[in-house]
């Protein structure tokens, strides 16, 4: 692979199954059992997009576009851990966030990327992180619906999952005192998914009974004439039970944000959102707490 001999990996024969593959896709019985693909285990939500281009895939001339490789979920590392560096680019005159620091390209940042499957109970390596400035918690709303075997072989919800391990993580030593952001990532299949699938699939969301207008708004919109979304009011609910479980288990305040993974748009803002709080608090010292701070710690009458 390192060679680019590609063909010693996937030879010209395996070329000739693309036109197979699309027939099979084609097939009634097949699209019929892809509907019901949450009850199949380790079948990507994804494989529509790769299966209805087996044929361009396929091909000898073919080179993945950066949506391909986005729909591949970019780079893993089984269940070690990867890096990468990343800065973002200097602000448009008229943007109004990050206007004041002509150098923000220059800063670099480091995304640390650990797969769950490598952080064991007693992992001793989470401890290399003490330096980390900010613990970002990616959790897929999708997941509410699906199941997956745990070290005992036997099926759990991934969403129980997930968050079974945010407490061991937020609770881990090494997090103690580093701020968290939770990622719900996903969001746009999780609003198609939810007008099909009751929340309530999930044990946790059991409790979940919006009361929804006639007048419900799409997820595009900002009309203040609109309601929220069956999606919208979901995503609320679900970000406000992590919220809930982190403060009973910290004491302090969780940053949410909502992903779709696909769009790197939304990516990019939720990590700028990142950013900005790990800079309130890098700065925050400077201001002085009086009654008139912007920085004011205690309670207000104003809660949202």
């Amino acid at each position: 692979m390192v060679s680019g001999k590609l063909d010693a990996i996937f030879p010209a024969a395996t070329r000739e199954y693309a036109p197979l593959i699309a027939e099979l896709w084609n097939d009634a019985a097949i699209k019929a059992t892809y509907k019901r693909r949450n009850e199949l285990e380790m079948l990507p939500s994804v494989a529509s997009y790769f299966l209805e281009r087996a044929v361009e895939i396929l091909r000898t001339d073919y080179e993945p576009s950066d949506l391909d490789i986005l729909y591949a979920e970019g780079f893993t590392s089984s269940n070690g851990l990867a890096c990468v560096e990343f800065s973002f680019p200097q602000s448009a005159p008229d943007e109004t966030v990050d206007t004041a620091d002509p150098h923000d390209s220059l800063v670099r940042y480091q995304l640390i990327r650990v797969n769950a499957k490598g952080l064991g109970e007693n992992c001793k390596w989470l401890e290399m992180f003490e330096d980390v400035g900010m613990v970002i918690f990616c959790v897929a709303l999708s997941d509410y619906d699906q199941f997956s075997l745990d070290g005992n072989g036997c099926l759990i919800n991934k969403m129980i999952s997930s968050r079974k391990f945010f407490e061991t993580i937020v609770t881990h030593p090494t997090f103690d005192q580093m701020d968290f952001m939770l990622i719900l990532n996903k969001f746009d299949l999780f609003e198609e998914k939810i007008e099909q699938v009751p929340l309530t699939q999930c044990d946790w969301f059991c409790d979940f009974h919006p009361i929804m207008s006639g007048h419900r708004s799409s997820s595009n919109s900002s009309s203040i004439n609109n309601s929220p979304s069956l999606g919208q009011l979901a995503f609320h609910y679900i970000a406000v039970k992590f919220k809930r479980l982190y403060s009973s288990l910290t004491g302090r305040k969780l940053f949410v944000s909502p992903v779709k993974g696909l769009e790197p748009d939304s990516v990019d803002a939720a990590l700028k959102y990142a950013r900005e709080i790990s800079r309130w608090y890098e700065e925050r010292p400077n201001f002085s707490l009086s009654e008139h701070s912007i920085y004011r710690t205690e309670a207000s009458s104003f809660s949202h």
